[in-house]
């Protein structure tokens, strides 16, 4: 029997994070410095508004006060005198103030009003990267509405690596925690966020566990929204099919069929760096990996979880394939990226089994 090492995805996180900064401010005598800051708080931190201060007005006034005094011949009299009372009142700003208070892990301190409303918007986006020791969870609204999210799940070391990705989840507001569910059969995912804290509760999804490794805990530490380069470091593998499956909406229309130009030659990472190359005869189709992909239970073949790359192929504009390689059963599934599983164009490539 022919051993297939498995081959290693390499993700490559850059260190900087776009994260927004806020500077505070400490009030001297009344008055602020905006050239000399305190610090700054991160999207990260928690902040609590304060009530904006009122407006202290100073109101003068003399009033008359009758006091006795002694006069020359010894006798007293009553005499009017002015005295000068100062009053205070407090009136609520007359235009929006450049800074207002706030509590954070400096205590009271200002900030500039025009910065705080940019912050609040960056602060109230769940979107970002939320990590534990072992793992991360990073949430993606959708780019068509606000309150719909894609939410990836990873929580393992090396090769053992428990993950999900989840697709347009709605957001549930319930007691201040945003609330995500997903469920598939056997297998539910519950991922709450409050205070820059995600939770990850699961239900079933054993298929989904590797190593030890689970879906489900705490991933305390938000670090914002990073930007990411993947790279594909892939060992180069070659494989034959003198037939394939095509398929052309999904495995219900799925028919054995011969490629015209002779016995279809696979060659999974050619340069060792993901690409993928389709040969039969003369007819070459060339796919370059893209992104990495992460496979749903149903996509495991027998088993074996595969692994996917989102590619584009190099001859043609807009068509965008995703790529299911199972090393142990010498498989591979192409899909067209973006179409319902159930709908969607595939070609399936086995092995030729023995009668």
């Amino acid at each position: 029997m022919k051993k297939i090492l498995l081959v290693v995805l390499v993700l490559l996180v850059s260190g900087s994070f776009a994260q927004m900064k806020l500077n505070i401010y400490k009030k001297i005598d009344g008055q602020i410095d905006e050239n000399r800051p305190l610090g700054y708080l991160m999207s990260s931190d928690v902040i609590k508004e304060l009530p904006i201060p009122k407006e202290r007005i100073e109101h003068e006034d003399f009033i008359d006060v009758q006091e006795k005094v002694r006069g020359s011949n010894g006798k007293y009299k009553t005499v009017t005198k002015k005295q000068r009372v100062v009053t205070y009142e407090e009136i609520e700003p007359k235009g929006p103030p450049p800074y207002v208070p706030i509590n954070c892990k400096f205590g009271e301190v200002w900030v500039k009003r025009s910065d705080l409303e940019r912050f609040k918007v960056e602060y109230t986006d769940l979107s970002g990267e939320y990590v534990s020791e072992t793992g991360r969870v990073v949430l993606k609204s959708t780019p068509s509405n606000a309150s719909r999210f894609n939410i990836v799940i990873q929580n393992g070391k090396d090769d053992d690596v428990a993950e999900i990705e989840m697709g347009n989840l709605e957001k549930k507001n319930i007691n201040g925690h945003a609330r995500f569910v997903y469920k598939e059969e056997g297998c539910a995912v519950g991922v709450d966020v409050f205070n820059r804290v995600v939770r990850v509760a699961q239900h079933g999804c054993e298929d989904y566990n590797v190593g030890g490794y689970t879906l489900a805990g705490n991933y305390p530490t938000f670090k914002g929204n990073n930007r990411t380069i993947e790279t594909f470091d892939l060992q180069s593998y070659s494989f034959s099919y003198p037939q394939y499956l095509w398929c052309a909406s999904g495995f219900d229309t799925c028919e054995p069929l011969k490629d015209e130009h002779g016995v279809v030659n696979i060659t999974w990472s050619k340069d060792g760096h993901g690409t993928i190359e389709r040969k039969a005869g003369n007819s070459v189709h060339t796919y370059r990996a893209m992104e990495r992909v992460i496979p749903h239970k149903r996509d495991y073949y027998m088993g074996e979880k595969p692994i996917a790359i989102k590619t584009k192929r190099t001859d043609m504009s807009g068509e965008w394939m995703n790529w299911y390689f199972y090393p142990r059963a010498g498989r591979f599934k192409m899909m067209r990226s973006g179409q319902r599983y159930d709908a969607a164009y595939m070609e399936i490539y086995e092995p030729v089994k023995d009668d």
